[in-house]
């Protein structure tokens, strides 16, 4: 009875050593173990004797596996199969897709995605003067997105007040003047239908009582399309159409149109600590030439420490058709400091 269960012992034994991963170099060295990842061109496998050898994919000659590991492709595509060699350049594969070109071979099991998190800053300004000049301004400004593999949502708020203290034409005395009352808030979802193309759909309001503007409100959907994105530098651009429409603080009759919608955007990433955003969105109406609407953003932000930034921002706001009496264009410019999640 004990030859027999040394015989299989032995043959349990022969097939555990045979059920291997195994890389051939290029100089005819082999390592045998289990291949744990491939990723930014390095091999990773774990040797029972060495234990993990991180090997360059150039230097590799010839790879197999014993079961089916997950290859994520460079144009996007996720595959399970079990490795049977490398040939002309291709890694050749067991199942319908028989082969993939090295040159297209992302990642070799890939770690698992988590869930997608939220990332923005939330900014503060502010300003106390006294004396010959008495002011107090205050601000707060929150942006917010959340990107996954299939779509991304981004969110944003803003509120300006200030006060000036100026002489009262009837007393004489000096009383607090309202100088900046501003609130708005947008909310713009992407879904992408390509690596490069997405649909969208974005809402956003407006009310700023020293340009006696109630309520702006503006509705759109559309296409966008991202040319470059390389990691340092985002550059993208979208058009559809939108619902305008603007109700004023006075008795003017408030407006609503129909507008396209055009706009760009811009974010580069200079150094380790700042970046630049730029951005225009445009309304121009396709009812009447002489409604339109347009904002433009540049804003420079620079990491103070881990959490901590700064951050300096133009805005400016361009309504052709304003409320009565009111400019065309404002022109903003805020200093902050804020923290970003």
């Amino acid at each position: 009875m004990r030859i027999p269960a040394m015989l299989a012992a032995a043959a349990a034994f022969a097939a555990g050593a045979v059920a291997q991963d195994k890389i051939t170099l290029t100089n005819g060295d082999v390592l045998t173990g289990t291949i744990k990842s491939m990723a930014d061109g390095k091999v990773i496998i774990n040797s029972p004797a060495l234990g993990d050898v991180t090997v360059p994919i150039e230097k590799v000659g010839d790879m197999t596996t014993a079961a089916q590991v997950k290859l994520a492709t460079k144009s996007g595509d996720m595959l399970q199969r079990r490795l049977l060699g490398i040939e002309n350049g291709n890694l050749k594969m067991e199942g319908e897709t028989t082969s993939l070109a090295l040159a297209n071979l992302g990642q070799i099991n890939p770690p698992e995605k988590g869930e997608p998190e939220w990332t923005g800053a939330l900014k503060v300004n502010g300003l106390y003067a006294t004396g010959n000049t008495d002011r107090k301004a205050g601000g707060l400004a929150l942006d917010a997105s959340r990107r996954s593999d299939m779509d991304r949502i981004s969110f944003d708020a803003a509120w300006d007040y200030g006060q000036d203290k100026q002489i009262d034409a009837v007393t004489g005395d000096r009383e607090w003047t309202l100088t900046q009352r501003r609130t708005g808030a947008g909310l713009k979802y992407d879904y992408f239908l390509s690596k490069r193309w997405y649909a969208l759909a974005t809402a956003r309001g407006l009310g700023d009582t020293l340009a006696q503007l109630d309520l702006r409100f503006t509705g759109a959907a559309g296409l966008g399309y991202t040319w470059i994105e390389d990691g340092a530098t985002t550059f993208l651009t979208e058009v559809g159409l939108s619902y305008l429409t603007e109700s004023y603080r006075t008795d003017a009759p408030s407006v609503e149109y129909i507008a396209a919608r055009v706009a760009y955007k811009l974010t580069h990433q200079f150094s380790a600590t700042s970046r630049l955003a730029h951005g225009v969105e445009a309304f121009p109406s396709i009812e009447s030439a002489n409604d339109s609407y347009l904002q433009a953003k540049t804003e420079v932000v620079t990491s103070l420490t881990k959490s901590m930034l700064a951050s300096l921002a133009h805005v400016f706001d361009y309504d052709n058709t304003p409320a009565p009496g009111q400019e065309r264009g404002d022109h903003r410019v805020l200093l902050s400091v804020g923290w970003s999640f």
